[in-house]
Protein backbone atom coordinates (compact mmCIF):
# COMPACT_ATOMS: atom_id res chain seq x y z
CA UNK A 1 0.00 0.00 0.00
CA UNK A 2 1.75 3.63 -0.75
CA UNK A 3 0.84 5.65 1.82
CA UNK A 4 -0.68 9.24 0.52
CA UNK A 5 2.15 11.82 2.29
CA UNK A 6 -0.37 14.40 3.24
CA UNK A 7 -1.87 11.67 5.38
CA UNK A 8 0.83 11.84 7.99
CA UNK A 9 1.27 15.75 7.97
CA UNK A 10 -2.61 16.28 8.64
CA UNK A 11 -2.39 17.47 12.40
CA UNK A 12 -6.04 16.04 12.94
CA UNK A 13 -5.21 12.51 11.39
CA UNK A 14 -2.40 12.34 13.87
CA UNK A 15 -4.32 13.34 16.87
CA UNK A 16 -6.77 10.86 16.25
CA UNK A 17 -4.13 8.20 15.51
CA UNK A 18 -2.19 9.47 18.82
CA UNK A 19 -6.02 9.17 20.54
CA UNK A 20 -6.33 5.99 19.04
CA UNK A 21 -3.10 4.47 20.24
CA UNK A 22 -3.34 5.73 23.75
CA UNK A 23 -7.10 4.04 23.52
CA UNK A 24 -6.08 0.78 22.54
CA UNK A 25 -2.97 0.53 25.18
CA UNK A 26 -4.82 1.77 28.45
CA UNK A 27 -7.60 -0.80 26.83
CA UNK A 28 -5.39 -3.99 26.18
CA UNK A 29 -3.59 -2.91 29.73
CA UNK A 30 -6.66 -2.88 31.61
CA UNK A 31 -8.00 -5.92 30.11
CA UNK A 32 -4.43 -7.99 30.81
CA UNK A 33 -3.82 -6.34 34.24
CA UNK A 34 -7.43 -6.05 36.15
CA UNK A 35 -8.65 -9.35 34.72
CA UNK A 36 -7.46 -12.49 37.21
CA UNK A 37 -8.91 -16.20 36.47
CA UNK A 38 -7.39 -17.42 39.60
CA UNK A 39 -10.40 -15.11 41.70
CA UNK A 40 -12.90 -17.04 39.53
CA UNK A 41 -12.62 -20.05 36.53
CA UNK A 42 -16.35 -18.92 34.54
CA UNK A 43 -16.96 -14.76 34.46
CA UNK A 44 -19.20 -12.77 33.25
CA UNK A 45 -19.63 -12.80 29.90
CA UNK A 46 -22.87 -10.68 28.96
CA UNK A 47 -26.35 -9.30 30.86
CA UNK A 48 -29.33 -10.10 28.83
CA UNK A 49 -32.10 -8.67 30.17
CA UNK A 50 -35.72 -10.76 29.82
CA UNK A 51 -39.14 -10.23 30.83
CA UNK A 52 -38.97 -11.74 34.02
CA UNK A 53 -35.33 -10.16 35.41
CA UNK A 54 -32.02 -9.77 34.06
CA UNK A 55 -29.71 -12.63 33.96
CA UNK A 56 -25.83 -12.68 34.03
CA UNK A 57 -24.36 -15.11 31.52
CA UNK A 58 -21.23 -17.11 32.40
CA UNK A 59 -18.52 -17.93 29.92
CA UNK A 60 -15.27 -18.50 29.97
CA UNK A 61 -11.75 -16.33 30.65
CA UNK A 62 -10.83 -16.43 26.44
CA UNK A 63 -13.94 -14.15 26.23
CA UNK A 64 -12.50 -11.12 28.11
CA UNK A 65 -9.29 -11.72 26.22
CA UNK A 66 -11.43 -11.27 23.28
CA UNK A 67 -11.48 -7.77 23.66
CA UNK A 68 -8.50 -7.25 24.03
CA UNK A 69 -7.93 -8.49 20.72
CA UNK A 70 -11.07 -7.11 19.28
CA UNK A 71 -9.67 -3.37 20.58
CA UNK A 72 -6.50 -4.34 18.60
CA UNK A 73 -8.84 -4.84 15.61
CA UNK A 74 -10.72 -2.17 15.54
CA UNK A 75 -7.64 0.21 15.89
CA UNK A 76 -5.56 -1.33 13.18
CA UNK A 77 -8.47 -1.55 10.43
CA UNK A 78 -9.18 1.85 11.16
CA UNK A 79 -6.23 3.39 10.76
CA UNK A 80 -5.70 0.94 7.59
CA UNK A 81 -8.86 2.37 6.36
CA UNK A 82 -8.84 5.91 6.64
CA UNK A 83 -5.36 5.63 5.04
CA UNK A 84 -6.69 4.01 2.32
CA UNK A 85 -9.63 6.35 2.04
CA UNK A 86 -7.55 9.73 2.72
CA UNK A 87 -6.29 10.18 -0.37
CA UNK A 88 -9.75 10.36 -2.64
CA UNK A 89 -12.42 11.50 1.21
CA UNK A 90 -10.14 13.23 3.90
CA UNK A 91 -13.71 13.76 5.75
CA UNK A 92 -14.40 10.00 5.66
CA UNK A 93 -11.09 9.32 6.82
CA UNK A 94 -11.70 11.25 9.67
CA UNK A 95 -14.92 9.75 10.20
CA UNK A 96 -13.52 6.13 10.31
CA UNK A 97 -10.83 7.08 12.77
CA UNK A 98 -13.28 9.21 14.90
CA UNK A 99 -15.69 5.75 14.99
CA UNK A 100 -12.71 3.93 15.68
CA UNK A 101 -11.91 5.98 18.61
CA UNK A 102 -15.17 5.88 19.90
CA UNK A 103 -15.31 1.93 19.55
CA UNK A 104 -12.23 1.92 21.51
CA UNK A 105 -13.82 3.95 24.43
CA UNK A 106 -16.68 1.87 24.37
CA UNK A 107 -14.68 -1.25 24.62
CA UNK A 108 -12.54 -0.29 27.72
CA UNK A 109 -16.02 0.70 29.09
CA UNK A 110 -17.48 -2.74 28.56
CA UNK A 111 -14.44 -4.56 29.27
CA UNK A 112 -13.96 -2.49 32.86
CA UNK A 113 -17.87 -3.30 33.68
CA UNK A 114 -17.38 -7.34 32.62
CA UNK A 115 -14.24 -7.37 35.18
CA UNK A 116 -16.01 -5.90 37.70
CA UNK A 117 -18.20 -8.33 37.92
CA UNK A 118 -15.99 -10.52 38.07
Amino acid sequence: MNLDKKFLHDRLVLGLLTLISALLVVGVSLVFLRFDVSKNPTTVAAYRPSLSGGSYVSGKPLDIYVMAGYMLVTAIGSAVLSAHVYPTRRVVALFILFTGAFLLIMATIVSNALISLQ
